[in-house]
């Protein structure tokens, strides 16, 4: 078999990514079900937020899917603050 060959067929194998490198269907349904029972969105559009920043975002995503036990991967960690970001933050994202 030649290299070109099993190249393509490793690729056709892998499965798709979202072009934007995010899932945000993904995100939104993980926040929806973890966190909107404390974080409605009331909770992300007050005045004094914790978290302004994208990296400052997923620093609080990551300490709570921790406090809480959710053990997420860095992967659902991303989708859900780019979620929250494209959603409720007016900072750019990464990506998104």
């Amino acid at each position: 078999m030649s290299i070109r060959l099993s190249l393509l067929l490793l690729v056709a194998g892998l499965p798709s990514l979202p072009a934007s490198g995010c899932d945000l269907d993904r995100g939104r349904a993980l926040h929806d079900t973890h966190c909107e029972m404390c974080h409605d969105s009331v909770a992300y559009r007050r005045e004094n937020k914790v978290a302004k920043t994208y990296e400052e975002v997923r620093a609080q995503v990551s300490r709570w899917q921790t406090n809480t036990s959710l053990r997420w991967s860095d992967e659902d960690i991303e989708n859900v603050t780019s979620y929250l970001v494209k959603t409720y933050y007016n900072t750019p994202c990464p990506s998104c």
